[in-house]
């Protein structure tokens, strides 16, 4: 079976992910509008507890390898250790490709990818694309104590902020924005987002 996913958020790597653990032998494309699968965006990471993946679907975070105290990862670091992990099982990333059409099960793309534009036809189609929510938020990650209620903990020791108030103080290594609803859900949401689509794409 010839699956596509198309997106760029950690769900699309939960989903690929859980699509091989399913069926090994399934052929899965990821067309991924980004350079380069993580790395670029950060997006909240917060956690309650870890893992919140099975651990074989990681591969390697380096120094960003949620500890024991814990309580956030760095999202793009965490995008591209699953990318990495998943194009070694065997995906196909398709990166800095956009989708430009969908007509049932074929699908009408163009970019820098290593087919560069074309068609494809496909068993499954998963599109992870939604337009961004109203709801604003202000991050920042910092090496301070912060009184701002909503933070996590990463393996490195900065602390990662996030309010809907845009000044969350002066003291930052980094400042960030994100629509969503709630940071300290947003990252486990995303992952079961990833892991229920896969399997309702499956069982259906």
């Amino acid at each position: 079976m010839k699956i596509a996913i198309i997106g760029s958020g950690i769900e699309v790597f939960a989903c690929g992910h859980r699509l091989f653990d399913i069926n090994p032998n399934l052929e899965i494309h990821v067309f991924d509008e980004k350079a380069e699968s993580g790395m670029y965006g950060e997006e909240p990471g917060i956690f309650s507890e870890w893992p919140i993946i099975p651990i074989k679907w990681a591969g390697n975070l380096f120094n960003q390898q949620p500890k024991e105290n814990s309580t956030a990862v760095r999202y793009s670091w965490f995008v591209k250790s699953l990318s990495i992990s998943l194009a070694e099982r065997g995906a196909n990333l398709h990166l800095k490709s956009i989708v430009k059409g969908i007509e049932e099960d074929q699908l009408n793309f163009y970019g820098a990818g290593y087919l560069g534009a074309g068609q494809m036809k496909f068993d499954r189609i998963i599109d992870f694309r939604t337009k961004k929510s109203k709801e604003l938020w202000h991050g920042g990650v910092t090496i301070s104590k912060t009184d701002t209620d909503i933070f996590g903990i990463r393996p490195d020791q900065t602390i990662e902020i996030w309010s809907k108030n845009e000044n969350i103080g002066d003291n930052l290594i980094q400042k960030m924005q994100w629509h969503g609803q709630d940071p300290r859900t947003a990252l486990i949401g995303r992952v079961n987002l990833g892991i229920n689509t896969a399997e309702s794409s499956l069982y259906e």
